[in-house]
């Protein structure tokens, strides 16, 4: 008779379940001193934000919406965001938010920032 292996059996069975995309789903707990608002400009290290600029600070970070650090030399995003700044007013971490995200702060009755109106000059 043939030996059934369990332990192989067993490990590609735990294997594939965990490969299952809903087990790789993340819900992102923000801080509760994090803000909403629009960043409308990047131009590393300055972020414009609600029409504000803010310098990131030394160690700062941004998160996509995969929850995956984004450099912030690189990041080219506008759009919604939720901020927080450090003790000297810099900006400390950045989360960019996914549709989801940002029908949950509505949901829970925070003011959703709308685009800076823009003038054109001919």
């Amino acid at each position: 008779m043939k030996k059934i292996h369990v332990m192989p059996l067993l490990l590609i069975i735990v294997l594939t379940a965990l490969s299952n995309p809903a087990f790789s789903q993340v819900h992102r707990a923000f801080p509760v001193n994090s803000k909403l608002g629009y960043l409308t400009a990047v131009s590393f290290p300055i972020f414009t934000i609600n029409g504000v600029q803010y310098p990131m600070s030394a160690g700062g970070q941004i998160r996509g919406t995969d929850n995956l650090i984004i450099l912030p030399s690189v990041a080219n995003y506008i759009g919604i965001i939720r901020y927080q700044l450090d003790a000297t007013g810099n900006l400390h971490r950045v989360w960019i938010l996914t549709t989801d995200e940002v029908k949950a702060a509505e949901n829970e009755g925070q003011r959703i920032p709308k685009p800076p109106k823009r003038f054109f000059f001919f």
